[in-house]
């Protein structure tokens, strides 16, 4: 009975290790739709999605409906993080990107090279970076 008992208590703990490991880390947080202020007006951009072990984005660039699937994304480590921002402070951050974007979760108020984000959200592209609001 006590092996019995071993048994199913080793099946439920690994049962509920794997399902904490399928939600992923931090970076789930960042799931969601993004909208940039344009005169005033909050426009959605921006939609990253989670496609298993994977974030895909989405935009409403060009089209009023989402793209398809355009790039995947990847969590950002420290590493990169100090070389797309230049930010070698302990900031706190949570972030995703592909080569072309990112997109960060910071504290609101952040500030770095003349730019500062209100919401704590923000996309980083080639032009730089983009105060975002998450909806």
């Amino acid at each position: 009975m006590k092996i019995l008992l071993n048994s199913l208590l080793a099946v439920a703990c690994a049962s509920l290790l794997s399902a904490c490991g399928a939600r992923g880390g931090p970076e789930t947080e960042l799931v969601g739709v993004y909208a940039v202020e344009r005169n005033g007006v909050l426009k959605e951009v921006v939609k990253i999605e989670r496609d298993g072990d994977r974030y895909v984005m989405r935009d409403k660039v060009r089209t009023p409906e989402w793209s398809e699937p355009k790039m995947q994304m990847k969590p950002v480590t420290r590493e990169r993080w100090s070389r797309i921002t230049t930010d070698t402070e302990s900031t706190s951050f949570v972030g995703i990107s592909s080569d072309q974007l990112g997109i960060f979760k910071v504290p609101p108020g952040w500030q770095k090279n003349g730019f500062k984000t209100q919401t704590g959200y923000f996309l980083f592209y080639s032009q730089g970076p983009v105060e975002a609001h998450k909806l």
